[in-house]
């Protein structure tokens, strides 16, 4: 619709399409305002119209509300009169109705728009305008019901003769007046539709922000030992030892029933093979082998061994392997150090923090003490005003229960009135569904009573359709088993060719194993001296690093840290005893505190109640 309309605004001129593109925008801005008028034309006088003319609609009441002054009654009459005389008619009663313009219009619009705007711009040019469109209302219902108004015939009227005078110079043509075209609206700037800076400026702070946490996480992870590492609690390491020794009395006897595995299996399991393993293998020992012909045919010509640069190369090895694992022993002992350090000064601050907790304690228990002593006072006051109230309240109960009776006579009767009804629609119901039923019965009944029709088959005989290639089924049938013979032969020289290949394969694969078992046993050799050689530097380093006067003073240190981490352990001990040992007196003290107030406040509630018995048997021996 949008791209028919552009393609027949192209011949018209500019002021023409700029009244016509104001029209729609101004259409589409003031939507809501104009949405009232429609559907409640559509509702109340256009019951019987389209909905899809709501469109035709929507224009006309922009033109009259809001250009009706820029475009004088003629041109809107001109547009009045180009559209169906009936749906202008309803429009412009209903829209043009006083009634309808001062209450439930003007109501709906100062919803949108302020209510001193739509008084002074919308409905006061409206009942200004009101007599003017009368006419052309009455004008329509004119042509509805086919009269023609007939005009005053004037009477012959004498005309006088000019006099023979000479004809004066005819006058310049005038310069023709601007037509006055409408104000170009300006375009909604862009601005409107960005997003704000504070927006963008909350975007950077945010990813500044998560950078800077993100390079603190980074810190923290990489100097972890800054911090004490939290040490598991003495309760939880009783009750993992002790779930541990459960699991391994179960284990042990199950393990003592169990027979072992003879030593000689273990040690030479046969590992399984496939053929790519095998070939893999293979082609790796091949290579290994040609590498070390061509070494040795290099040094038979002449060239240089390198076996020892190799020598030299593993001694630099070894000495700097030697240094690294001094260092690293180093390092770790001052670690430990620090660490038991760190666990020395959190304790001390945990000591300080228990101290101001229990002083808090205290100090929390006297106010509570306070508070419990204003609350038995205040449900005391309380006691008292609600006696004075339930003396009050008697008389109004007798009343509502008078009126709960009537109320209920009357849900009574409804009730009856109401099964008699239900009654009577329930046995129409089951009649008419007693007559479907017999119905539907009598339908199935015919349904069910079906011809019987005999075919005759011959299978010797063709189908007689007339094509080229037309058989009969047991001509068929044969043709069928003599492809499945011939398939079959296929089949079975297809196996034969497939079982050669594998005994050729599994020969080849045979002679590959064997030469596989050899080289693995001469590598077995070389994994053992190598294993032996490796302990024998094992062993050295160990002793060099027992020689080591620096790592001797850091193990001495540590230990004297860990003897005072376990005295401080064995004096936190002995206070959380004398901790609990008053704080199990304080709370026996206290129960027994509790236990008194609860003995005394039932005896007052009974009290009470026996009060309010002689009161209710004093006010019925009065009443009676």
């Amino acid at each position: 619709m949008c791209e028919d309309a552009t393609v027949s605004l192209v011949g018209q001129d500019e002021v023409e399409q700029m009244f016509l593109v104001e029209v729609l925008s101004g259409c589409l801005y003031y939507r809501p305002l104009l949405d009232v008028v429609v559907n409640g034309f559509y509702v109340r006088d256009g019951k019987n119209f389209l909905w899809l003319e709501c469109n035709l609609y929507m224009v006309i009441c922009y033109l009259a509300t809001f250009r009706l002054k820029e475009l004088g009654l003629k041109h809107f009459s001109k547009f009045i009169n180009s559209q169906d005389v009936n749906k202008m008619h309803k429009f412009l009663k209903f829209f043009f109705d006083a009634g309808n313009l001062n209450t439930w219009i003007k109501d709906e619009w100062c919803q949108i728009y302020d209510v001193a705007y739509v008084t002074e711009k919308l409905i006061d040019p409206l009942l200004r305008w009101q007599p003017d469109i009368q006419n052309i209302i009455n004008h329509l219902s004119n042509i509805r019901a086919n009269k023609v108004v007939h005009k005053k015939e004037s009477q012959p009227v004498t005309v006088p003769n000019e006099f023979n005078i000479t004809k004066p110079k005819p006058r310049a043509i005038p310069m023709p007046e601007e037509i006055p075209q409408l104000q170009v609206q300006r375009k909604i700037p862009r601005s409107t539709y960005d997003p704000p800076k504070e927006e963008k400026l909350l975007e950077k702070l945010k990813k500044k922000n998560r950078q800077r946490a993100e390079e603190h996480f980074m810190e923290a992870n990489t100097d972890q030992f800054r911090c004490a590492i939290p040490q598991e609690s003495s309760y939880k390491r009783r009750v993992l030892s002790e779930i541990m020794k459960e699991k391994e009395a179960k284990i042990k006897p199950t393990l003592s029933k169990a027979r072992q595995v003879p030593r000689q299996i273990t040690e030479n399991i046969p590992i399984k093979m496939n053929t790519a393993a095998i070939l893999r293998e293979n082609a790796l020992y091949q290579r290994k082998v040609k590498e070390d012909l061509q070494r040795i045919d290099y040094i038979l010509e002449g060239g240089h061994d390198p076996a020892k640069f190799k020598e030299y190369q593993k001694q630099k090895d070894e000495e700097f392997m030697e240094q690294q694992l001094a260092d690293g022993e180093h390092r770790r002992l001052e670690e430990k150090i620090f660490f038991e350090e760190s666990i020395l000064a959190r304790e001390v601050r945990t000591e300080e923090k228990r101290r101001k907790a229990a002083q808090q304690k205290e100090e929390a228990a006297e106010l509570m003490q306070r508070y419990k002593e204003m609350r038995q006072q205040e449900e005391k006051e309380m006691k008292v005003k609600v006696e004075q109230v339930l003396k009050g309240h008697k008389d109004m109960k007798e009343q509502k229960r008078k009126i709960q009776e009537c109320k209920q006579k009357m849900a009574k009767e409804m009730n009856k009135e109401m099964e008699e009804i239900l009654q009577q629609v329930m046995e129409e119901t089951n009649a008419e569904i007693r007559k479907k039923t017999q119905q539907i019965r009598e339908i199935r009944a015919r349904q069910a009573a079906s011809t019987i029709k005999q075919n005759f088959l011959d299978l010797s005989k063709p189908a007689g359709h007339g094509l080229l290639d037309e058989m009969s089924l047991l001509e068929l049938r044969e043709r069928l088993g003599l492809l499945k013979e011939a398939q079959i032969k296929e089949e079975e020289d297809k196996r034969d060719r497939i079982l050669n290949e594998k005994q050729a394969k599994e020969r080849l694969l045979l002679e590959k194993l064997e030469q596989i078992s050899l080289n693995r046993e001469a590598m077995s050799k070389k994994a053992v001296l190598r294993h032996r050689e490796e302990e024998l530097k094992k062993d050295k380093l160990s002793k060099l690093l027992s020689n080591n006067q620096q790592l001797a003073e850091l193990q001495n240190k540590l230990e004297e840290k860990k003897k005072e981490h376990h005295q401080l352990i064995k004096m936190q001990k002995k206070n959380t005893q004398e901790n609990l040992q008053r704080v199990q007196g304080s709370r026996a003290a206290e129960r027994k505190a509790t236990e008194e107030r609860w003995w005394r406040n039932l005896e007052e509630s009974r009290e009470h109640k026996v009060q309010l018995l002689k009161l209710r048997t004093e006010l019925s021996q009065k009443a009676s």
